[in-house]
């Protein structure tokens, strides 16, 4: 080859060179179509925000609630009542080692609303102050509570209590009964919270939570959320009706029993 075909190849090479680059740099400065990533959206703060951010999901198909085990006998009554005056007594020894315990103070029994004000009567003459307790449902009655300081106060709280308890007709919930509350809490009780962002921690084996009942209790909660800390009727409502707990889903469902 001589030396001007060199040079033209040479020229031709360098031609589509710069060719591709213009080409290159032609490509690079074309403004982009692909659309900017939007804001994501605010999180709920208030609880007004958060009740309406509240959400449901669907209820798996569950087996019929378990069949119950026969009324308790009027013995048997009185046993429950006896082990819940006892239980009772527990948590003054707790605080007061020491305290005596007064001789069995039950006068009979009496229904919720018989009992309240028979209750409030007999705390305020042992001179221990009533703190008046609000629902968060405005048309609800007000419960009565207290706080004592003294163990006297404790146990005259105590004797008060335990004078005209309400009765015990019905029998605790059986194994098959826990299980299928069990069932209830992981299938859908717990999704449920988790849909709203609430942690739940992960529940025990089934036969360890039934066997275990209620000395073991795994049952999720929302109190440890921050965005419930300022509870508001709407906001208790809103969740308590997304993700209703076993004791009101069977309420609202009486034909599953």
């Amino acid at each position: 080859m001589t030396r001007p075909d060199r040079r033209r190849l040479g020229v031709a090479g360098c031609l589509a060179l710069a060719a591709a680059s213009v080409s290159l740099l032609t490509s690079c400065a074309t403004p982009s179509t692909a659309a900017e990533p939007s804001a994501p959206p605010p999180t709920p703060s208030t609880p007004a925000e958060v009740a309406a951010s509240i959400v449901t999901i669907e209820m798996p198909d569950l087996a019929p609630y378990p069949e119950p085990d026969p009324p308790l006998s009027e013995a048997e009554s009185e046993a429950r009542r006896v082990a819940d005056a006892d239980a009772q007594w527990q948590g003054v020894l707790a605080t007061y080692p020491d305290a005596v315990r007064p001789a069995d103070p039950f006068a009979g029994y009496l229904t919720e609303e018989e009992r309240k004000p028979l209750l409030r009567s007999c705390v305020e003459a042992a001179g221990i102050t009533i703190d008046e307790g609000h629902s968060l449902d405005p048309d609800a009655p007000p419960s009565i509570g207290w706080s004592t300081n003294t163990e006297a106060e404790m146990v005259a709280a105590y004797a008060c209590q335990m004078m005209h308890p309400t009765k015990i007709t019905q029998p605790s919930a059986n194994d098959a009964q826990l299980g299928w509350i069990y069932d209830y809490m992981v299938a859908f009780y717990a999704p449920c919270y988790e849909a709203n962002g609430i942690a739940v921690p992960p529940p025990p084996g089934r036969d360890v939570w039934v066997e275990t009942y209620p000395g073991y209790v795994w049952f999720p909660s929302y109190f440890d959320d921050p965005r419930f800390r300022d509870m508001t009727f709407e906001l208790e409502t809103a969740i308590r009706t997304a993700c209703p707990d076993p004791d009101t889903y069977l309420q609202a469902h009486p034909e599953i029993r």
